[in-house]
């Protein structure tokens, strides 16, 4: 009997600490209720002894309340509040002037392609230019003035179209070829006016170079000598025209480049902290299926507002301006004060998830500084939403004083893609002749993309530029013929697309 006292006193240790630990996690419940009444008791003595100007520093921050219900306004007008979102506040975000279903996702549309370009910028940087490479695969007969063999095209540029097309037929004249014998060919990733097959972009810049080759077709990988190289408008001038016409073919092109859409959303997700059940993108143009909030779109023009001034450039250099400059934003807010005074990006889908008329940019004011807006409008009733939009957004401005980018006439709307800055290495061509072209081209590409709802082909054009450097040898057929491949560079474009390349 002796022998089991250790043992019950064994047991009826374990049974006390058992106890002890099975209490432990209320106790500590307890504490930290008497601890917070505690702290809530000396607060409130001290914010009545101290008066109304302590007692606010010592209270928790609290977000400023909205100044505008946006529910309100839209049921007022028969709307369904649930299929809007609405989030307009001062950059600062000190003062919000309307929020609405800002943490809801909903399709966000083009207004993706801020985020594409966001992207854009921190990967490849705003001077990056995309290159065009001619390759000439036989000997130049001086006499006819023919290649003896074929004419490759290879390159990475999303904006290659018309003009860079007159570029090549300028340069290969340069160097004393005017005809074809055999084939024009391009490389898997060459494409010509948004055309997403290599054997159409072929057949169609060579209807523009007029070389008379038998045929044309697609090849994996350019041959023969390189004989120059076009370079494409810095990135950041693409950019700006891509979100001003919204051209989707564009904007998954540049997207494919970095990894696509899957790239995007985890820099969403990782870099500018977005929750990730916020953040779904099928395409880095905003077509199809895509899911982000109001608050999250705010961020990410807050992050390319910032990416923007790191970068020595202004917001208006990657956006246009809201009714001065052409395309998508060409008549909204149109006759108002704030015409001229606000950049932005609009994201319309006519089918897709029932309909979508977005807006999101910001506002330029003298007294409350930028104002962010991002408003969203789900439906088909794309024309109406449209003038809502607009209407609401100049409410909500309407007791602010803008404070414009430019003035609205006609002379001051910016070529969004000028020729000028496109470049040839090395340039044979003097420059001396084809200024009827370059005006003409950029006549027509002043004018593309006006009407919203009706998206047209918006085609490329590019001018020369006028640097000349020292001409490369071309071979004739008294030279030692040499031939040989080189591969290029760029990537094949992720995402579908409509024929048209746009979506506005």
């Amino acid at each position: 009997m002796q022998n089991r006292k250790p043992l019950y006193a064994l047991l009826a240790a374990g049974g006390v600490l058992a106890a002890v630990l099975s209490l432990f996690p209320y106790t500590l419940t307890l504490a930290d209720r008497a601890g917070r009444k505690a702290v809530n008791t000396v607060r409130e003595t001290w914010q009545g002894a101290a008066g109304p100007q302590l007692a606010a520093e010592l209270r928790p921050p609290q977000p400023p309340p909205p100044q505008y219900d946006a529910a309100l306004w839209y049921g007022s007008r028969g709307q369904e509040p649930e299929k809007h979102g609405v989030l307009v506040q001062t950059f600062d975000g000190n003062q919000v002037l309307a929020a609405h279903n800002a943490d809801t996702t909903f399709n966000p549309a083009s207004l993706v392609k801020l985020a594409t370009t966001l992207v854009a910028l921190r990967r490849l940087g705003p001077e990056h230019r995309f290159t065009t490479r001619v390759y000439a695969d036989g000997l130049v007969d001086p006499k006819s003035k023919r290649l003896e063999g074929s004419l490759y095209l290879a390159g990475d540029d999303p904006t290659f179209g018309d003009y860079g097309a007159h570029v090549v037929a300028r340069e290969l004249k340069a160097r004393g070829i005017e005809q074809v014998r055999d084939k024009i060919l391009a490389t898997y990733n060459f494409s010509f006016n948004f055309h997403e097959k290599s054997e159409d972009s072929a057949k169609h810049t060579s209807d523009v170079l007029k070389l008379g080759q038998k045929e044309t077709g697609a090849a994996e990988r350019p041959a023969g000598t390189e004989l120059f190289v076009i370079h494409s408008n810095p990135l950041r001038e693409i950019l700006l025209y891509m979100n001003a016409h919204s051209v989707n073919f564009v904007a998954d092109r540049i997207g494919g480049m970095f990894g696509g859409p899957a790239e995007v959303s985890r820099f969403l997700v990782e870099e500018l902290k977005l929750p990730a059940g916020e953040v779904y993108l099928e395409t880095c143009s905003g077509l199809y299926t895509n899911r982000m909030t109001p608050r999250g779109l705010g961020a990410v023009i807050r992050a390319l507002v910032g990416e923007a001034n790191r970068l020595g450039l202004k917001i208006e250099d990657l956006m246009p301006i809201v009714g001065c400059d052409w395309g998508t934003l060409r008549r909204r807010l149109e006759g108002t004060p704030f015409e001229c005074a606000a950049v932005g990006k609009t994201g319309t889908l006519t089918t897709t998830d029932g309909g979508m008329s977005n807006l999101a940019g910001v506002a330029f004011t003298h007294d409350a500084g930028p104002v962010l807006f991002v408003i969203i409008a789900q439906g088909n009733r794309i024309w109406e939403n449209k003038q809502m939009t607009d209407e609401l957004l100049g409410e909500l401005l309407a007791r602010h004083s803008p404070a414009p980018v430019t003035g609205p006439s006609p002379q001051t709307r910016r070529h969004l893609l000028p020729s000028a800055n496109l470049r040839v290495e090395p340039q044979l061509y003097d420059g001396r002749a084809g200024k009827e072209l370059e005006d003409r081209d950029a006549k027509s590409r002043e004018t593309e993309g006006e009407d919203d709802d009706e998206p047209k082909a918006v085609k490329s054009a590019n001018r020369a530029g006028t640097k000349t450097v020292a001409p490369a040898k071309v071979k004739t057929a008294t030279d030692k013929p040499t031939r040989g491949a080189q591969g290029t560079a760029g990537g094949k474009s992720s995402g579908r697309r409509n024929k048209s390349g746009r979506k506005r």
